[in-house]
């Protein structure tokens, strides 16, 4: 399998695209230029949009996708397989091609790119304007002719949009979710941090408390045990009284003697 050189694209080229024209022959490639039709997934509408000369432009902007319809009909031999790419000078905007990078044998109808900016700005396309590459590599043999849905298609279909309908999250709408959250988190982080602070007064407050109970209650339990040992000494025999007892319990004994 070899690639075609300059004279051969200029022998097989005017049968091949339905533009021909001879000045986009690029080296060894072929220069296809954007058509009338663009889908954007950042559509209000998700509707594909007409590109005309009132609306001649389309722009991409940061991590959105795109359907890019080309200007020219592509008729691929059943003896060539061939390769696209988008020129660099979208590449280094950051422009991608994420819809496949060949175009099977027997194909016939205007090629889809899907793309991806991937960049950090805007990337701004005219319509008839040369933004896409086409090589074309001779097969050993003849391939069975492309016979999928795309063969003849010359318009962004209904379902070609439907593949990109949905909830995109790109950098910048992911970027955008985390600038918010971090303001929910912050915001929860005041509150919480308040939360502590009160938190923390409380139990400050209920320990001292406590420690004031517990340091009245042992003064209590010692006044009440002082209190006791009072009381019993109070309530003992008064020593005199013994004494006095004891005093008469003699005279008593002496008196009986002289008897």
């Amino acid at each position: 399998m070899a690639y075609l050189g300059t004279k051969e694209l200029e022998i097989i080229l005017p049968n091949c695209i339905d533009k021909y024209d001879k000045s986009k022959i690029d080296n060894v490639a072929y220069e296809l230029a954007l058509g009338d039709q663009v889908y954007l997934t950042d559509s209000k509408n998700r509707k594909k949009e007409i590109l005309d000369d009132k609306n001649s432009q389309v722009v991409i902007k940061p991590g959105q996708f795109a359907l890019l319809l080309t200007d020219e009909v592509v008729t691929i031999p059943k003896n060539i397989l061939a390769f696209i790419s988008i020129k660099f000078s979208q590449k280094i905007k950051g422009l991608i091609n994420v819809s496949g990078f060949h175009v099977d044998p027997g194909f016939s109808g205007k090629i889809i790119f899907s793309v991806y900016n991937a960049g950090p700005t805007n990337i701004t396309l005219d319509k008839g304007s040369p933004y896409f590459m086409i090589w074309f590599s001779e097969l050993t043999s003849e391939s069975t002719p492309y016979a999928g849905k795309h063969k003849g298609q010359n318009s962004i279909s209904a379902g070609n949009v439907n593949d990109l309908n949905g909830e995109l999250l790109s950098p910048s709408t992911l970027l955008k979710r985390i600038k918010e959250n971090e303001k929910k988190l912050s915001a929860i982080s005041v509150i919480a941090t308040i939360l502590i602070t009160l938190g923390s007064g409380l139990s400050i407050k209920a320990l001292s408390d406590t420690s004031k109970f517990n340091e009245g209650y042992n003064i209590g339990v010692k006044e009440q045990s002082i209190k006791k040992n009072i009381d019993s000494i109070f309530s003992k025999p008064n020593v005199d009284s013994i004494i006095s007892k004891k005093i008469d319990v003699i005279l008593k004994e002496k008196n009986n003697e002289k008897k």
